[in-house]
């Protein structure tokens, strides 16, 4: 059986003494200058761009930070350039040193579930090199069981992760998530806990293959969530950009800076936008940038 997932990001958090990860979210009308398409309005010229864009990022950042998330939505409105892009930049990060989340969100039940969960998960079945996979993929947990059973049962067997939506960071999803006495986000994050107990689902270190999206909104609700999931490694999105405090974020931590990793994405790989065009260039800038936000959150 492959190394559990807990594990390998556990120690990869510990290597690069960082709990930070970055979150690739490729956009057209945002690349540096120096990779703008001369045709920016076909999906093969865009679908290129952007994964110049990612090897470039990617082999300057491994060295500071553990994984980065790569978000699929940038990449499916490019059609099949665009996924294969996608593809390919989880194979590349791979080679720099990165761990890959791929932020999907797949959200299904029964036979529909258990292919999207061979597709992003692989497994023995699956003739693909597991390098060109992600090592954990984020879902939504709203079919219930027979939604998700089928990402633990392969996340088990392939020594890969899970990280199942609770509490999203955009305020819109309050509608829902704050829903109901209990909240659901707090009936989600018993679910959660119950589904990452299966056989074979917690790790050496303590933690479970399954996780949870919880994002940083207010220290006392993430605290409060931590509290229902004792060993439920948590992705916590938000920082930088979207204002997600280090109070709110310090709380979804264990002991000993274990059990979280906290996603920047606009405010590290978009940090040239503020800087002189001539000033450096802009591989330098986003470094800089990963290396402030690395900094912010080091483990000692």
């Amino acid at each position: 059986m492959a190394e559990h997932f807990a594990d390998r990001l556990t120690q990869a958090v510990r290597r690069r003494r960082t709990a930070a990860i970055v979150g690739f979210d490729p956009r057209i009308g945002r690349l540096p200058a120096a990779l703008t398409p001369p045709d920016p309005h076909t999906p093969h010229s865009i679908a290129e761009a952007f994964e110049r864009f990612g090897v470039g990022i990617f082999e300057r950042i491994a060295p500071l930070v553990p994984a980065v998330k790569i978000n699929i939505a940038f990449f499916e409105p490019l059609g099949e350039a665009g996924i294969a892009a996608f593809w390919r930049l989880i194979a590349h990060a791979h080679a720099a040193g990165l761990l890959v989340i791929a932020d999907v969100k797949r959200c299904d039940i029964g036979s529909t579930a258990e292919a999207y969960a061979r597709a992003y998960l692989g497994g023995a079945d699956d003739p693909r090199d597991p390098a060109t996979l992600p090592d954990a993929v984020t879902i939504g947990g709203y079919f219930g069981r027979s939604g998700v059973q089928p990402f633990v049962e392969r996340a088990i067997t392939t020594g890969r992760g899970v990280y199942v939506v609770v509490r999203p960071s955009d305020p819109g999803a309050d509608a829902i998530h704050d829903h109901g006495d209990p909240p659901l986000h707090e009936h989600l994050a018993r679910l959660v806990h119950q589904w990452g107990q299966a056989e074979g689902a917690i790790g050496s270190c303590g933690l479970s293959c399954v996780g949870a999206v919880v994002a940083a909104r207010r220290a006392d609700e993430v605290r409060h969530l931590r509290t229902r999931m004792p060993q439920t490694p948590f992705l916590v999105p938000g920082y930088g950009v979207q204002g997600a405090s280090a109070e709110a974020c310090a709380a979804a931590f264990l002991a000993e800076g274990r059990g979280a990793v906290v996603s920047a994405s606009r405010s590290v790989i978009y940090a040239y936008e503020s800087r002189a065009p001539h000033e450096r260039d802009w591989l330098t800038v986003v470094e800089d940038a990963c290396r402030r936000f690395a900094a912010e959150l080091r483990i000692e």
